[in-house]
């Protein structure tokens, strides 16, 4: 597995994603060369939470790529403060020159977030992804996200609504019996298939539901031709990054992620 290679696609899957999962008003920039890099940013002057997972204003970096300069990070200061953004978050992924493109990040007075880490984990080869569990999981369709929406309240993340329909994105649903209790998607995005926005409900959790709609998204990740399968987690979500690692998932990488608070 190349690290620096996924990294470099997990970044072109973010900005892929945010078409199509982010509201229309979230500010997006691409930037290629001097004075940033190679980096991804997306800018919500709404939306400042103090936790990098629930914050949109974000930059994502890929090591110190050609273009970025010991003076980058202050000109991504600036671009922020420009729309009012006060609290902005570094998600910096492997590439060349770790440590330099660490200190310009810490020089420019960004701080290394260490409530949590955020593993990138990956996945590739055949072997089945085995469950238990006596919910029944099955594909679905816009319509009956809409309908299971007052069933699922806040369980239902706005990302996996908003790319019902959308070409790319399969979603799934576990049921007991009439109501809908848990929640996951998968989107194809170049040669992978990419897990996401999985949730159960608080009272239906240890029941296995997570444990098999990762499986049922793996298998149809590998019907549909995919070479690797990843997911995005945190540490602290420990029974999530067990479920994966029990379906065959490594972690591949951990992104560093970085605060600015103004």
């Amino acid at each position: 597995m190349d690290k620096i290679g996924l990294s470099l696609k997990m970044r072109r899957l973010a900005a892929w994603l945010d078409t199509r999962c982010r509201p229309d008003s979230l500010i997006r920039r691409q930037f290629h060369g001097a004075p940033f890099g190679g980096c991804y940013v997306t800018i919500d002057p709404g939306g400042q939470a103090s936790y990098a997972s629930a914050n949109l204003n974000r930059v994502y970096l890929c090591g110190a790529e050609a273009g970025m300069y010991s003076d980058s990070a202050k000109r991504l200061i600036d671009l922020f403060s420009a729309e009012g953004v006060k609290r902005f978050f570094v998600w910096l992924s492997p590439d060349a020159d770790m440590d330099v493109a660490r200190g310009w990040l810490e020089e420019s007075g960004l701080s290394r977030v260490r409530r949590s880490g955020y593993p990138t984990l990956y996945r590739n080869g055949p072997a089945p992804a085995p469950f238990k569990t006596d919910l029944e999981v099955r594909q679905v369709g816009a319509d009956d996200i809409t309908g299971s929406s007052e069933q699922l309240g806040e369980t239902l993340w706005p990302e996996y609504a908003r790319s019902a329909g959308q070409q790319g994105f399969f979603h799934y649903m576990a049921f007991d019996g009439a109501r809908t209790v848990a929640i996951a998607a998968l989107c194809v995005f170049e040669d992978i298939g990419h897990l996401m926005a999985a949730a159960t409900v608080e009272s239906h959790r240890q029941r296995g539901a997570q444990q098999a709609l990762i499986a049922k998204r793996v298998e149809r990740a590998e019907q549909l031709g995919c070479s690797s399968l990843v997911s995005e987690t945190l540490y602290m979500l420990e029974h999530a990054c067990r479920n994966l690692q029990r379906a065959g998932f490594r972690e591949a990488y951990e992104k560093e992620v970085y605060e600015w608070n103004g």
